[in-house]
């Protein structure tokens, strides 16, 4: 889609998000946290971003691995994940996009705000900005900021980290004059050109008419060098949410005992939650793949018996899980995923469905399949047939429908004898009969009339007469 150059644009430019993402997901770690450490790309074979402790021991951006060791040889070191910031930008889009419509994704470390059509929404930048800053605060990512009239413009100054939020055209020229080329978009073979002529910053480079770059920039460097000037219009595709959740990361250190992987996990939660809500879903299947050092990944299944989102209805199941679970190797990080959820709306019949004690029901179902496991958990459903012995069946977990038909057999007791017994003790009858022949059509029919009766330590029971005027016990209301 493409943009006059009125449009007003907010360029963040995230400058270690990979560190901040694996920092801010352990923030119970205080100790682990105050280590130096750093994010190292062997391509270049350059340390890319680095975090307090490790600035005070003299590491810097840029220096090469064997230089890093010898400053420091207790130096933490990841690998550098381009994959991971661009997974976290799309969580960070997720967030902002109630926020802000015109969202673009600069992968890996940056996303780009059309502000022009929210100013009306929100009466003005400064209230938009504001709307925007509170949603980034929670994240405690380290990011610069600019806005300018372009994409390129807004990026290049952010990226110097002299940028502020103004819609101000002279002060946004001002402080595009000031930006070095070096870090801007423009081809790296190109930028040697016009070093090679002298020119080494946007203020140079606007002195020289386009057309004298024609013959010596390519394509791409010239329309970068047009838009830059205000003289092209943005280019760009807006992000669209996404419609599957997955969240990788990377633990501080190894782990070996599931019990530490709960911080790392609540976190995890909690961004899934975050993307739930915004959708109004809640889901009832999430998948943890756990990545040990030297084994394969080991997935695990975690199921609910009714839909949730919070993060505690979740933490619940998978803490009660993971007690039975054995890792092969140690554990250097996880990734969750969840790409099925229903919204909230459809999730239940109406309004007064959800009662408390269905709810606390349901989560214990949770519960026990968490901790028993799917094959040791079963529901109970009736079945079309009026012979107690035969008219229930047990479901897998959650397929329970017992509500539907209650009215039919309001009479029932909750605890049913495995066999009737004769009956031996002195009890009134308080209700009844109701009478009961059934299975003509096989070789199990019945012909009884059931009472409810009361004995006289005042327990209620259920009771049957057969035509030889016997009187058995079959069950007992609890």
């Amino acid at each position: 889609m493409q943009f006059d150059t009125r449009s007003l644009w907010i360029y963040l430019h995230f400058t270690q998000l990979q560190l901040d993402v694996i920092e801010h997901s352990q923030q119970g770690e205080a100790e682990v946290l105050h280590e130096p450490r750093a994010i190292y790309e062997a391509r270049d074979n350059q340390i890319v971003q680095i975090n307090k402790a490790a600035a005070e021991r003299g590491i810097k951006l840029g220096m090469g691995l064997a230089s890093a060791s010898l400053l420091y040889s207790d130096l933490i070191l990841h690998e550098y994940r381009p994959e991971l910031e661009s997974n976290t930008l799309e969580h960070l889009a997720n967030a902002l996009y109630l926020i802000s419509s015109d969202i673009v994704l600069s992968a890996p470390n940056g996303l780009i705000l059309r502000a022009q059509n929210m100013l009306n929404l929100y009466g003005g930048l400064a209230p938009y900005w504001q709307h925007i800053e509170q949603c980034l605060s929670q994240y405690k990512y380290h990011y610069h900021c600019a806005s300018a009239f372009s994409i390129q413009a807004a990026k290049l100054i952010a990226k110097h980290g002299i940028g502020d939020i103004t819609d101000e055209r002279e002060h946004i020229n001002n402080t595009l004059m000031k930006c070095s080329l070096e870090r801007s978009d423009i081809d790296h073979k190109d930028l040697e050109k016009l070093k090679r002529i002298g020119i080494l910053n946007m203020a140079e480079l606007s002195r020289v008419p386009l057309s004298e770059l024609a013959n010596r920039m390519g394509r791409f460097s010239l329309a970068v060098i047009s838009e830059l000037r205000g003289q092209a219009p943005s280019k760009v595709s807006f992000f669209k949410p996404q419609t599957k959740y997955d969240d990788y990361i990377e633990l501080l250190y190894e782990v070996s005992i599931s019990d530490k992987l709960i911080p790392v996990l609540g976190h995890a939660l909690n961004k899934l939650r975050d993307f739930l809500y915004v959708r109004n879903a809640r889901c009832l299947h999430i998948d943890i793949d756990f990545y040990q050092r030297e084994h394969a990944p080991m997935t695990i299944a975690f199921d609910s018996a009714m839909p949730i989102y919070q993060n505690k209805d979740w933490m619940s199941i998978i803490e009660l899980k993971l007690e039975s679970v054995k890792f092969q190797s140690p554990v250097y990080a996880i990734e969750l995923h969840c790409h099925r959820y229903e919204l909230a709306e459809l999730a239940h019949d109406d309004f007064f469905a959800r009662k408390s004690t269905h709810v606390a029901a349901m989560s214990l179902m949770s519960r026990l399949v968490s901790k028993l496991g799917k094959h040791k958990v079963s529901g109970l459903k009736f079945v079309n047939d009026f012979r107690p012995e035969r008219n229930t069946c047990k479901p897998p977990p959650g397929n329970s429908d017992l509500h539907n038909d209650a009215s039919i057999f309001a009479d029932r007791p909750g605890l049913l004898l495995p066999q009737p017994l004769v009956l031996t003790q002195k009890v009134q009858v308080i209700k009844g009969p109701e009478r009961i022949v059934s299975g003509w059509w096989e070789n199990s029919q019945i012909s009884r009339d059931y009472y409810i009766g009361q004995s006289e330590q005042g327990q209620q029971l259920w009771m049957f007469k057969t035509p030889e005027q016997t009187w058995y016990l079959h069950g007992y209301f609890v």
